[in-house]
């Protein structure tokens, strides 16, 4: 039997303090390495970046402010 050693922010699950929720983080850890969410980041900055630069909000921005 192995064991699985995941690894969050430069720490090791297994380390000094054990998760509360190993299989919450595990599932997260996975999520995160698919490809659909290694794709995710960078499609929802150019949405974000293209759906503020439509006229439509630079005017909302412009009466907002």
């Amino acid at each position: 039997m192995s064991t699985l050693s995941l690894h969050r922010d430069g720490h090791s699950l297994h380390g000094d303090t054990p998760s509360l929720h190993p299989v919450r983080d595990f599932i997260a850890d996975w999520l995160e390495a698919t490809p659909a969410a290694i794709l995710l980041h960078p499609v929802g900055a150019f949405l974000t970046d293209w759906a503020n630069a439509t006229p439509a909000a630079i005017l909302f921005h412009a009466l907002h402010h």
